[in-house]
């Protein structure tokens, strides 16, 4: 996206805040901390306007980003609730999220109500199913636009605001660890330090507030995982029994796929998660040379170029049908690694 374009769906952004007054807010199924960062730091901002806001989505919020929900409040997905929501709301706002299937139960009362929708969203693969539509893939995370966007709208960002954007820019960078992380990110980050961040209090309450079970679940995972193509593609699964031995969610994955990317020689990763049975969803990694958002593009789904997943109906095994032998095509067109000492 060109920054004339960019500029443009901002402006259009902040005309359409302005032109409403009753907002409800969502984001993608099983939330991530970018997605509920985005989200408590735009209510942050449509309240300071002086406006309503709701947010509700269609799964519950993660354990490790509970503390940060709380000041939403982020209410889960029923019916009665949802149809409440949309009948008060003249808006709508999708963060961290520009497909429509991604939000879940929330997607058919889109057409049972007349409300307006404004999409913000830094994913590559999208169908720009809002009215104004500000995607901008080369932010770190969305997050990032959040921030950028409180800034131009002349919002001050206060502690809470700061702590959720901060968690939103640090998950989705893997703290600063993953390709994404630009200058960008990282002059946000001091500016969120600077608006009362405490770092190692937000490192503390995201990352060490894990049951005992996701380190078993994610133990088992590992220790079944799967060598494809020469090495370069590790594959693992985690099923519905194991999410109820060991009383876990869907959210409790988070942060499974990215761990074998650490072997030698791996180029990505591809995790089948099946909740419940019947529905599985797909989490693809790159270690950098190869796009897997197209994989999961053509299924419905989407993300990033080296990260990227899609929810799909069936067994495990259909879903590795469909998904494995596209992504081990791409690797057998990888050409080989450069040798140590070799010269670009």
């Amino acid at each position: 996206m060109s920054v004339q374009a960019a500029s443009a769906d901002r402006t259009a952004l902040h005309a359409f805040l302005a032109a409403h007054q009753r907002f409800l807010l969502t984001t993608h199924v099983n939330p991530d901390g970018d997605a509920i960062g985005s989200e408590i730091a735009f209510a942050r901002m449509l309240r300071a306007m002086g406006k309503d806001v709701r947010i509700l989505n269609d799964s519950p919020t993660p354990h490790a980003f509970a503390w940060l929900a709380a000041h939403g409040p982020v209410e889960v997905y029923d019916e009665t609730l949802a149809e409440a929501c949309f009948a008060e709301a003249d808006a709508l706002v999708v963060l961290d999220t520009s497909n429509r299937q991604r939000i879940g139960r929330l997607a058919p009362h889109i057409g049972r109500h007349v409300i307006s929708v404004a999409i913000v969203d830094h994913h590559a693969t999208h169908d720009g199913f809002g009215q104004v539509n500000v995607v901008e893939p080369d932010c770190a995370a969305a997050a990032v636009l959040v921030f950028e966007l409180m800034r131009e709208a002349g919002i001050a960002i206060d502690p809470i605001a700061a702590e959720a954007l901060y968690v939103g820019l640090s998950t989705d960078t893997g703290d600063f660890r993953y390709s994404n992380t630009d200058a960008r990110a990282l002059h946000m980050a001091a500016a969120l330090v600077e608006c009362g961040v405490h770092v190692s209090r937000v490192v503390q309450r995201v990352e060490q507030s894990a049951p005992a079970g996701r380190l078993r679940m994610h133990g088992e995972a590992l220790a079944a995982l799967e060598l494809r193509s020469g090495g370069q593609l590790v594959v693992l699964e985690v099923g519905p029994e194991q999410f109820v031995r060991h009383g876990l969610v869907g959210a409790d994955t988070e942060g499974l796929v990215d761990r074998p990317r650490s072997i030698e020689g791996v180029e990505a990763v591809a995790l089948f998660s099946e909740v419940e049975a019947g529905k599985v969803k797909v989490s693809l990694r790159s270690t950098g040379r190869v796009a897997v958002d197209g994989v999961c593009s053509r299924h419905g789904g989407g993300g990033h170029v080296h990260a990227a997943g899609v929810q799909m109906r069936g067994t495990r095994e259909q879903a590795r049908e469909r998904i494995l032998p596209h992504l081990e095509q791409l690797l057998a067109e990888l050409p080989p690694r450069p040798t140590e000492g070799a010269h670009a």
